[in-house]
Protein backbone atom coordinates (compact mmCIF):
# COMPACT_ATOMS: atom_id res chain seq x y z
CA UNK A 1 0.00 0.00 0.00
CA UNK A 2 1.30 3.46 -0.90
CA UNK A 3 1.78 5.73 2.07
CA UNK A 4 0.52 9.34 2.28
CA UNK A 5 2.17 11.91 0.03
CA UNK A 6 4.76 14.18 1.58
CA UNK A 7 3.11 17.58 2.21
CA UNK A 8 6.14 19.25 3.74
CA UNK A 9 7.68 20.48 0.47
CA UNK A 10 7.74 24.26 -0.29
CA UNK A 11 4.72 25.66 -2.15
CA UNK A 12 6.00 25.80 -5.77
CA UNK A 13 7.75 22.42 -5.57
CA UNK A 14 4.70 20.91 -3.89
CA UNK A 15 2.72 21.96 -6.99
CA UNK A 16 5.26 20.24 -9.25
CA UNK A 17 5.00 17.09 -7.10
CA UNK A 18 1.21 17.03 -7.30
CA UNK A 19 1.17 17.56 -11.07
CA UNK A 20 3.78 14.82 -11.57
CA UNK A 21 1.66 12.25 -9.72
CA UNK A 22 -1.84 13.26 -10.72
CA UNK A 23 -1.66 13.73 -14.51
CA UNK A 24 -2.38 10.37 -16.26
CA UNK A 25 -0.43 10.92 -19.50
CA UNK A 26 3.32 10.55 -18.92
CA UNK A 27 4.36 12.84 -21.79
CA UNK A 28 1.87 15.53 -20.80
CA UNK A 29 3.01 15.12 -17.23
CA UNK A 30 6.61 15.77 -18.18
CA UNK A 31 5.68 18.86 -20.21
CA UNK A 32 3.61 20.38 -17.43
CA UNK A 33 6.23 19.60 -14.82
CA UNK A 34 8.89 21.17 -17.04
CA UNK A 35 6.84 24.35 -17.53
CA UNK A 36 6.14 24.63 -13.81
CA UNK A 37 9.81 24.07 -13.02
CA UNK A 38 10.75 26.88 -15.41
CA UNK A 39 8.20 29.19 -13.77
CA UNK A 40 9.56 28.38 -10.34
CA UNK A 41 13.10 28.98 -11.56
CA UNK A 42 12.09 32.31 -13.11
CA UNK A 43 10.42 33.35 -9.86
CA UNK A 44 13.54 32.47 -7.85
CA UNK A 45 15.77 34.36 -10.30
CA UNK A 46 13.61 37.50 -10.19
CA UNK A 47 13.39 37.36 -6.40
CA UNK A 48 17.06 36.74 -5.66
CA UNK A 49 19.19 38.00 -8.56
CA UNK A 50 20.77 41.49 -8.21
CA UNK A 51 19.73 42.18 -11.80
CA UNK A 52 16.15 42.54 -10.55
CA UNK A 53 16.88 44.56 -7.43
CA UNK A 54 15.34 48.05 -7.28
CA UNK A 55 18.12 50.50 -8.05
CA UNK A 56 16.11 53.70 -8.46
CA UNK A 57 12.71 55.32 -8.00
CA UNK A 58 11.63 57.11 -11.20
CA UNK A 59 9.37 60.12 -10.59
CA UNK A 60 7.37 61.97 -13.25
CA UNK A 61 4.71 64.69 -13.28
CA UNK A 62 6.04 67.00 -10.57
CA UNK A 63 6.45 70.77 -10.74
CA UNK A 64 5.51 71.93 -7.25
CA UNK A 65 7.10 68.93 -5.55
CA UNK A 66 10.80 68.11 -5.62
CA UNK A 67 11.18 64.73 -7.42
CA UNK A 68 13.85 63.77 -4.88
CA UNK A 69 11.34 64.27 -2.05
CA UNK A 70 8.90 61.93 -3.76
CA UNK A 71 11.57 59.35 -4.59
CA UNK A 72 12.68 59.30 -0.95
CA UNK A 73 9.28 57.86 0.02
CA UNK A 74 10.17 54.69 -1.89
CA UNK A 75 13.70 54.31 -0.55
CA UNK A 76 12.78 51.23 1.52
CA UNK A 77 12.35 49.30 -1.75
CA UNK A 78 15.82 50.12 -3.05
CA UNK A 79 18.14 47.12 -2.86
CA UNK A 80 15.28 44.64 -2.69
CA UNK A 81 13.56 42.61 -5.40
CA UNK A 82 11.42 44.67 -7.75
CA UNK A 83 8.85 41.89 -7.44
CA UNK A 84 8.58 42.48 -3.70
CA UNK A 85 8.29 46.27 -3.82
CA UNK A 86 5.30 47.44 -1.78
CA UNK A 87 3.63 49.60 -4.40
CA UNK A 88 0.58 50.37 -2.24
CA UNK A 89 2.73 51.67 0.62
CA UNK A 90 4.63 53.97 -1.74
CA UNK A 91 1.40 55.20 -3.35
CA UNK A 92 -0.18 55.94 0.03
CA UNK A 93 2.88 57.88 1.20
CA UNK A 94 3.01 59.97 -1.97
CA UNK A 95 -0.75 60.57 -1.98
CA UNK A 96 -0.47 62.09 1.51
CA UNK A 97 1.58 65.00 0.11
CA UNK A 98 -0.66 68.08 -0.24
CA UNK A 99 0.20 68.90 -3.89
CA UNK A 100 -0.68 65.37 -5.06
CA UNK A 101 -4.11 64.92 -6.64
CA UNK A 102 -3.46 61.32 -7.73
CA UNK A 103 -0.54 58.93 -8.11
CA UNK A 104 0.15 55.72 -10.03
CA UNK A 105 2.99 53.47 -8.81
CA UNK A 106 4.18 50.59 -10.99
CA UNK A 107 7.16 48.29 -11.43
CA UNK A 108 9.54 49.43 -14.17
CA UNK A 109 11.39 46.30 -15.18
CA UNK A 110 13.99 45.16 -14.57
CA UNK A 111 15.20 47.30 -11.68
CA UNK A 112 13.09 50.38 -10.94
CA UNK A 113 9.82 51.58 -9.48
CA UNK A 114 7.90 54.22 -11.44
CA UNK A 115 5.91 56.92 -9.60
CA UNK A 116 3.65 58.96 -11.90
CA UNK A 117 2.25 61.98 -10.05
CA UNK A 118 -0.65 64.21 -11.05
CA UNK A 119 -0.41 67.45 -9.09
CA UNK A 120 -3.24 69.74 -8.06
CA UNK A 121 -3.95 72.72 -10.30
CA UNK A 122 -4.25 76.18 -8.68
CA UNK A 123 -7.77 77.59 -8.83
CA UNK A 124 -7.58 80.39 -6.27
CA UNK A 125 -4.73 82.52 -4.94
CA UNK A 126 -5.32 83.57 -1.34
CA UNK A 127 -3.14 86.41 0.06
CA UNK A 128 -1.12 85.17 3.02
CA UNK A 129 0.73 87.77 5.01
CA UNK A 130 2.11 90.68 3.02
CA UNK A 131 4.19 88.99 0.35
CA UNK A 132 2.91 85.47 -0.42
CA UNK A 133 -0.13 83.67 -1.75
CA UNK A 134 -1.60 80.29 -0.85
CA UNK A 135 -2.45 78.15 -3.86
CA UNK A 136 -5.86 76.51 -3.48
CA UNK A 137 -7.28 73.98 -5.93
CA UNK A 138 -10.89 73.57 -7.09
CA UNK A 139 -11.60 71.27 -4.12
CA UNK A 140 -10.44 73.84 -1.59
CA UNK A 141 -7.14 72.12 -0.78
CA UNK A 142 -4.22 74.41 0.07
CA UNK A 143 -1.17 72.81 -1.53
CA UNK A 144 1.51 75.46 -2.12
CA UNK A 145 2.72 78.93 -1.18
CA UNK A 146 4.26 81.30 -3.73
CA UNK A 147 5.46 84.89 -3.90
CA UNK A 148 3.53 85.61 -7.09
CA UNK A 149 0.00 84.59 -8.03
CA UNK A 150 -0.69 83.44 -11.59
CA UNK A 151 -2.82 85.98 -13.40
CA UNK A 152 -5.12 83.29 -14.80
CA UNK A 153 -6.66 82.20 -11.48
CA UNK A 154 -9.06 83.80 -9.01
CA UNK A 155 -7.64 86.07 -6.36
CA UNK A 156 -9.71 85.51 -3.22
CA UNK A 157 -9.41 86.80 0.33
CA UNK A 158 -10.27 84.08 2.85
CA UNK A 159 -9.51 83.88 6.55
CA UNK A 160 -8.80 80.15 6.78
CA UNK A 161 -8.90 78.50 3.35
CA UNK A 162 -9.35 74.75 3.30
CA UNK A 163 -11.66 71.97 2.09
CA UNK A 164 -13.61 71.98 5.38
CA UNK A 165 -13.89 75.76 5.69
CA UNK A 166 -17.45 76.87 4.95
CA UNK A 167 -16.39 80.21 3.46
CA UNK A 168 -14.07 78.35 1.09
CA UNK A 169 -16.80 75.89 0.12
CA UNK A 170 -19.35 78.63 -0.63
CA UNK A 171 -16.79 80.71 -2.54
CA UNK A 172 -16.00 77.76 -4.80
CA UNK A 173 -19.71 77.20 -5.44
CA UNK A 174 -20.13 80.87 -6.40
CA UNK A 175 -17.10 81.03 -8.69
CA UNK A 176 -17.90 77.79 -10.45
CA UNK A 177 -21.45 78.97 -11.16
CA UNK A 178 -20.61 82.45 -12.50
CA UNK A 179 -21.56 83.13 -16.14
CA UNK A 180 -18.41 83.57 -18.23
CA UNK A 181 -19.17 87.18 -19.19
CA UNK A 182 -19.54 88.18 -15.53
CA UNK A 183 -16.50 86.11 -14.49
CA UNK A 184 -14.38 88.04 -16.97
CA UNK A 185 -15.19 91.29 -15.16
CA UNK A 186 -14.14 90.11 -11.67
CA UNK A 187 -10.91 91.66 -10.38
CA UNK A 188 -10.87 89.92 -6.98
CA UNK A 189 -13.16 88.30 -4.42
CA UNK A 190 -13.59 88.75 -0.68
CA UNK A 191 -15.28 86.09 1.44
CA UNK A 192 -15.34 87.15 5.11
CA UNK A 193 -18.05 84.57 5.84
CA UNK A 194 -19.89 81.72 4.05
CA UNK A 195 -22.80 84.04 3.24
CA UNK A 196 -20.69 87.10 2.49
CA UNK A 197 -19.02 86.32 -0.83
CA UNK A 198 -18.48 89.65 -2.63
CA UNK A 199 -17.16 90.18 -6.14
CA UNK A 200 -15.10 93.27 -6.90
CA UNK A 201 -15.33 94.14 -10.58
CA UNK A 202 -12.60 95.67 -12.71
CA UNK A 203 -14.52 98.92 -13.19
CA UNK A 204 -14.68 99.49 -9.41
CA UNK A 205 -18.23 98.26 -8.84
CA UNK A 206 -19.11 95.62 -6.22
CA UNK A 207 -21.48 92.70 -6.38
CA UNK A 208 -22.42 91.01 -3.11
CA UNK A 209 -23.40 87.47 -4.01
CA UNK A 210 -23.92 85.94 -0.59
CA UNK A 211 -23.56 82.15 -0.49
CA UNK A 212 -23.54 79.62 -3.32
CA UNK A 213 -27.29 79.01 -3.43
CA UNK A 214 -29.67 80.20 -6.18
CA UNK A 215 -26.76 81.20 -8.39
CA UNK A 216 -28.71 81.07 -11.63
CA UNK A 217 -31.35 83.47 -10.34
CA UNK A 218 -28.69 85.71 -8.78
CA UNK A 219 -26.83 85.90 -12.09
CA UNK A 220 -29.97 87.00 -13.94
CA UNK A 221 -30.77 89.69 -11.36
CA UNK A 222 -27.16 90.90 -11.20
CA UNK A 223 -26.93 91.19 -14.98
CA UNK A 224 -30.04 93.37 -15.09
CA UNK A 225 -28.98 95.63 -12.22
CA UNK A 226 -25.38 96.04 -13.38
CA UNK A 227 -26.68 96.99 -16.81
CA UNK A 228 -28.66 99.74 -15.06
CA UNK A 229 -25.40 101.40 -14.02
CA UNK A 230 -25.58 100.80 -10.26
CA UNK A 231 -22.25 100.93 -8.38
CA UNK A 232 -23.08 98.52 -5.59
CA UNK A 233 -25.41 95.58 -6.12
CA UNK A 234 -26.49 93.02 -3.54
CA UNK A 235 -28.17 89.88 -4.85
CA UNK A 236 -27.63 87.71 -1.76
CA UNK A 237 -31.44 87.60 -1.57
CA UNK A 238 -32.30 87.54 -5.27
CA UNK A 239 -36.01 88.07 -4.66
CA UNK A 240 -35.25 91.32 -2.83
CA UNK A 241 -31.98 92.76 -4.21
CA UNK A 242 -30.60 96.09 -3.09
CA UNK A 243 -28.58 98.70 -4.96
CA UNK A 244 -26.81 101.99 -4.36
Amino acid sequence: MRGPENTSEPGPWRLVHVVRHRLPNRRLRLIVVGVLALLVLAFVIVWTTPLFEVKRIEVTGTSVLDPAEVAALGRDSVGHSVLGADLDAIANAVAALAPVKSVDVTRSWPNAVSVAVTEREPYMAVPHGEETFLMVDSEGVVFDETEKAPGTIWRVELKEPGPDDLATIETLLVLQALPSDLADEVEHVESPSPAGVTLYLEDGRTLRWGDGSESEQKAEVADRLLAGGYEHVDVSAPDAPTVS
